[in-house]
């Protein structure tokens, strides 16, 4: 199956407006979302989750979703759990971080380094080499500023429950494919995305690992150093792991 349009298909199919505002009790009052990101990062993920669901059924694939938190990856797609070619699905939200010109910069966090691709079993669903492809669904959004957020709404009144985001833009890529060479922050140990001043460089697969393939991209991230050995670390970025190679 190939997931990237696959799943294309299906957001075409649903048209999904991310009118999102908040949530809706038993009693029809909405309680409003407010700005926190990592609130709506799960708002994102349960949107796109009965679209996967879907996909699933259609593929005749089962489809596993971690109890434990901070497990990777969100979704998993498999014929069975003794599957050897799962296909991961991470669900990644992030915000324009905009610019005095009016231009906007954007990137993501892309999961640990220093987990599951070292310790294959650790924190994540299944053993790291059963899954055959890993692949981001990637929001971005413009965050809405002074959002009154501290009333609740009665669903008669749901025009008037304010936003808290909104010019909603999204995508689906490889992991590989739009990972950067540089951690995701400087004090972290998780892998950083590109950063990209559109939609489209995520779309067309503009990151450096692109070309040189997953193993590569394996390969450096797996023997990227950690954060407290960056000092004594065999490299820092891509140049620098090409060199490395090249000497052993």
């Amino acid at each position: 199956m190939d997931f990237i349009t696959t799943f294309t298909n299906k957001m075409d199919e649903y048209k999904p407006k991310f009118e999102i505002t908040g949530l809706l009790a038993r009693d029809d009052r909405i309680y409003p979302f407010g700005t926190d990101t990592k609130v709506l990062s799960t708002i994102f993920e349960l949107l796109v989750r009965p679209f996967i669901c879907e996909i699933a059924d259609e593929h005749g694939l089962k489809i596993y979703e971690p109890e434990q938190q901070n497990y990777y990856p969100d979704f998993t797609l498999m014929k069975a759990k003794t599957d050897k070619a799962k296909i991961a699905i991470d669900v990644k939200t992030t915000y324009r971080d905009f610019r005095r010109d009016g231009t906007w910069r954007a990137k993501f966090t892309l999961g640990s380094f220093a987990s599951f691709m070292r310790n294959e079993t650790k924190n994540i669903a299944f053993p790291y080499s059963d899954y055959s492809k890993h692949y981001i669904i990637g929001f971005i959004y413009t965050r809405v500023t002074n959002v009154n957020d501290n009333y609740l709404y009665n669903l008669d009144n749901r025009e008037k429950v304010p936003y808290s985001f909104k010019d909603v833009e999204w995508f689906v890529q490889e992991k590989y494919k739009i990972a950067s060479d540089t951690p995701g922050s400087g004090n972290t140990e998780n892998i950083g995305s590109i950063t990209a001043s559109s939609i489209d460089e995520f779309i067309k697969d503009t990151g450096p690992f692109a070309n040189l393939g997953e193993k590569v991209f394996n390969d450096y991230w797996i023997n990227f150093p950690r954060y407290r050995q960056r000092e004594h670390g065999h490299f820092t970025n891509l140049h620098q792991y090409l060199s490395w190679r090249k000497r052993l």
